[in-house]
């Protein structure tokens, strides 16, 4: 067996969806000083660390309440809807800020499918350039409802284009319980057009979010 990690790191400077939103945060509770002088540890020392972010942040899954004031939160989703087989689509062709309409799904079958779309922006993360990503069209979103996808995945740093304030993708996908996982990485490493892997992406059962980060990999047989 043979598992890739497709996730980011979570770290302070990272890209976020808005520049508004808050750098993640970590620190101590009680660090190893603290523990080894506080007289509850003998000859050993812990470290409790503290974490403050917004949950839309690294590799992260979108529940359906994201985009559905009465759809599921994140405690909700079962293992069934986030442990699926994944296909990879590849999308390297595109350019900069440039629609992903469904052509690229002719011929392949999506049904009960984690679909990933390839387009290897995540090389720029970090960088100006990751801001200006191609992004998936509401005729797309429409193919996979569909033709019965599960989940899409994007390498990017969201599915919709952020100069539509209808967010087609979003409300498409999510209304009908498709899973949305953004920010995804190294999808290269994964078999190309085939169903020979099994695709996780399962978030802390934190009650109430609507989104949360999750160490997305591929098991691989």
């Amino acid at each position: 067996m043979n598992l890739i990690d497709v996730s980011h790191t979570i770290e302070a400077g990272m890209p976020m969806f808005s520049d508004q939103a808050p750098q993640p945060w970590i620190a101590p509770w009680m660090s190893h000083s603290q523990a080894a002088s506080g007289g509850h540890y003998r000859n050993c020392s812990c470290e409790i660390s503290e974490v403050q972010f917004v949950t839309s942040l690294g590799t992260y899954l979108d529940s359906p309440y994201h985009f559905n004031p009465d759809g599921l939160s994140i405690e909700g989703l079962i293992l069934e809807q986030l442990i699926l087989p994944g296909i990879v689509v590849d999308c390297t062709h595109v350019e900069t800020r440039q629609a992903i309409g469904p052509e690229v799904l002719s011929d392949i079958n999506l049904d009960g499918m984690a679909v990933l779309f390839r387009t290897d922006w995540s090389q720029y993360w970090g960088l100006p350039e990751y801001f200006d990503f191609p992004y998936l069209t509401a005729a797309t979103a429409q193919v996979l409802k569909d033709r019965g996808a599960k989940m899409v995945g994007v390498d990017t740093l969201v599915v919709d284009d952020l100069t539509n304030p209808e967010r087609p993708v979003h409300v498409t996908l999510l209304n009908t319980n498709i899973l949305i996982v953004e920010n995804l990485t190294n999808l290269a490493a994964l078999p190309a057009g085939s169903r020979k892997f099994t695709f996780h992406a399962v978030p802390v059962k934190f009650k109430g979010a609507a989104a949360f980060p999750v160490r997305a990999y591929a098991q691989v047989e």
